[in-house]
């Protein structure tokens, strides 16, 4: 089952963007993130949302356990303060394009 890890912070898009291009990276083909969006709420600048797409849970898991993604998470919590986690077992998608 897919699974999205949704990570929410206050900051720039450019800031973000420029952290999981750093981290895509320094991870290279250790990774088991499958897709990263970048989204900013357009009703309140400054608060974004990453949407961290996995194949599994258990994929999600093991991707939280390497150093670079420890070390990500270290380097996101000093730029962009607190951040938030909603962990989301994909139920199913409708593709309407």
């Amino acid at each position: 089952m897919k699974f999205f890890q949704i990570m929410e912070f206050t900051g720039t898009p450019e800031d973000a963007i420029d952290a999981i291009n750093s981290y895509i990276s320094i991870a290279g083909a250790e990774t088991k993130v499958i897709k990263a969006t970048v989204c900013e709420d357009r009703d309140n600048p400054g608060h974004l949302l990453q949407i961290i797409e996995f194949e599994s849970y258990e994929d999600a898991m093991i991707n939280n356990d390497l150093e670079v993604t420890k070390k990500a998470s270290e380097e996101d919590t000093s730029n962009f303060g607190e951040v938030q986690f909603k962990n989301l077992n994909v139920i199913q998608t409708f593709d309407l394009s």
